[in-house]
């Protein structure tokens, strides 16, 4: 099975492969939403690289992690652009016939046997040992971790 697994910061929606054997080197490394006065316009274009990214990776799932419960409350701008990526990326899937899923970080701790305490991205070194490729910390690294929890999940 491969499974695309989706960490959404910093205003990005990073990416990782992983399949039973461990990560993928793949690129894209993330998908990013443009904001501004032609909002419109970079939803159509965010759509095109989405099919493109799905095409490229050829997952038979997508997981998206959701937020780490008990942080910093994120701006309502960042929300909406973090909510209205990780729904674009779903709808996209599910047009391409890939199913989609939401992966709470508490099933995550459960499934992968990680402790409570701490955020998860304090326990990436139990599950995957070496980093892979650009932009692993606290972005494709929880990317990682939420698709090799799906895999044991399965």
């Amino acid at each position: 099975m491969r499974v695309l697994g989706v960490n959404a910061a910093g205003g990005k929606l990073w990416l990782c492969l992983v399949d039973d054997n461990g990560v993928l080197e793949t690129e894209p490394t993330y998908l990013e939403l443009r904001d501004g006065p032609h909002a419109g316009y970079a939803i159509v274009a965010f759509r095109d690289e989405c099919v493109h990214a799905l095409t490229a990776l050829s997952p038979n799932r997508v997981v998206i992690l959701d937020m780490e419960p008990g942080r910093r409350v994120p701006k309502v701008a960042d929300m909406r652009t973090r909510f209205t990526a990780e729904a674009l990326l779903a709808s996209c899937a599910v047009d391409a016939e890939v199913t989609c899923v939401r992966l709470a970080r508490a099933t995550l701790r459960s499934r992968l046997g990680l402790p409570r305490k701490g955020a998860v991205a304090d326990h990436v070194a139990s599950v995957f040992d070496t980093p892979v490729g650009k932009y692993w910390t606290k972005k494709r690294d929880l990317a990682a971790v939420a698709a090799r929890a799906e895999i044991v999940g399965e």
